[in-house]
């Protein structure tokens, strides 16, 4: 089998995604590619049109079903997928003025920084806005959500305004929808908007927009602690835009004390066996193996981890483990050593490798052919 390594230089390029589409898949950053293993499927469970087929070989997005809204980029944990023309940080540089930030979908027309759809706008966007000065975050377009071909964003909003509540309780931007009798950044109603209060918008008014939106899927939140599975393809690691624009403004936002921040950790165990299988296969960096001469670590750093869970799932020894973080001090650390051990040569193989500090002088490799030798030995003396 190869390695991480030889497999990130034969990993396929961004692949654009069919004609039509507007979505381009960097496939050797999809957590299934990556880790030849059915892992993850939340670009599927977003995509309304069923557009969406994942193998362990490709990510196929069909041309005449997909309506390029683009609520499967945010839902990527990795940044596997990217709406073409979507530049994230001009978005949010470009949105807002004088404390307002002005945002239409492109059904709505008028005056506003346009994105594909309002799914595009996830608890770490808003949150991005608002540490940039956006006090109000006005959503143009809502009222044509109904019906429309590109799917109802009304779901996702709640599920961003669920997370934003958790994050900064009444303190976080006020959300609503845009005006109906403007919808420019010359609309003299938006002041009036002011009176609205915060506590009715973070508890998520867009059914008053037309009927009450479905009950959203159940997705992984960024603070929930996803459970282990099962196991490579790869790029080198690279961070995902959403999580770092969320990361880069952290310490700028008026989280909850002791509160979630949209970040979780990871432990490692003394079963670990510093094959740094985990590092290796990390998309986004978060964690990261530095090995020899005569030691090997793995250091982790919480502000570029989306919880994708890649790392628990290839990991040979179950080692590893998430753990919540609490306080943006947890999330802010910066870059941590989690495992640290001195290399040996294995007394059999002669590979390196890095037991614990009373472990026999075997690999893990040559004490499991070890062990099936034993056992088949105890199987021919009956």
């Amino acid at each position: 089998m190869r390695t991480a390594r030889e497999q990130a230089a034969t990993a396929k390029l961004p692949r654009p995604a069919p004609r039509g589409a507007a979505l381009s898949v960097a496939e050797g950053y999809c957590i299934n590619l990556r880790g030849r293993l059915e892992a993850c499927d939340l670009c599927q469970r977003v995509c309304h049109a069923g557009a969406i087929t994942l193998t362990l070989d490709e990510v196929t997005i069909d041309p005449v079903a997909c309506a390029g809204c683009g609520a499967c980029v945010p839902a990527c944990p990795a940044g596997a997928i990217a709406h073409d023309g979507f530049d994230l940080e001009a978005m949010i540089a470009g949105a807002i003025e004088g404390g307002v930030a002005r945002i239409g979908c492109r059904q709505a027309g008028g005056d506003f920084v346009t994105v594909p759809c309002h799914r595009m706008l996830d608890a770490r966007m808003m949150a991005a806005l608002f540490a940039e000065g956006a006090e109000r975050i006005e959503l143009a377009g809502l009222e044509a959500c109904h019906g429309c071909p590109g799917g109802d964003a009304r779901p996702a909003l709640t599920t961003a305004l669920r997370d934003l509540k958790k994050w900064f309780g009444e303190a976080g931007p006020a959300v609503m929808a845009a005006s109906e009798r403007g919808g420019g950044r010359n609309d003299s109603a938006a002041e009036t908007r002011r009176a609205v209060g915060r506590r009715r918008l973070l508890r998520g008014a867009f059914g008053a927009v037309s009927e009450a939106p479905p009950k959203p899927p159940a997705l992984s939140g960024f603070d929930d602690i996803a459970a282990a599975e099962d196991t490579g393809e790869s790029f080198a690691a690279r961070a995902v835009p959403y999580q770092q624009a969320l990361s880069r403004r952290r310490t700028m936002l008026p989280f909850r004390e002791d509160g979630p921040v949209g970040a979780t950790g990871r432990l490692i165990g003394e079963a670990c066996s510093g094959c740094m299988v985990c590092a290796d296969f990390c998309p986004t960096g978060a964690l990261n193996g530095e090995a020899g001469p005569g030691h090997r670590r793995v250091s982790f750093d919480p502000a570029l981890c989306t919880n994708c869970t890649l790392c628990l799932k290839v990991c040979p020894m179950d080692a590893i483990s998430a753990r919540a973080l609490r306080g943006v001090a947890a999330a802010t650390e910066g870059r941590t050593v989690l495992f640290a051990r001195a290399e040996r040569e294995c007394g059999a193989c002669g590979r390196p490798f890095a037991p614990e500090p009373e472990a026999d002088l075997l690999c893990p490799e040559c004490e499991d052919d070890n062990e099936m030798d034993d056992e088949w030995l105890e199987m021919l003396n009956g």
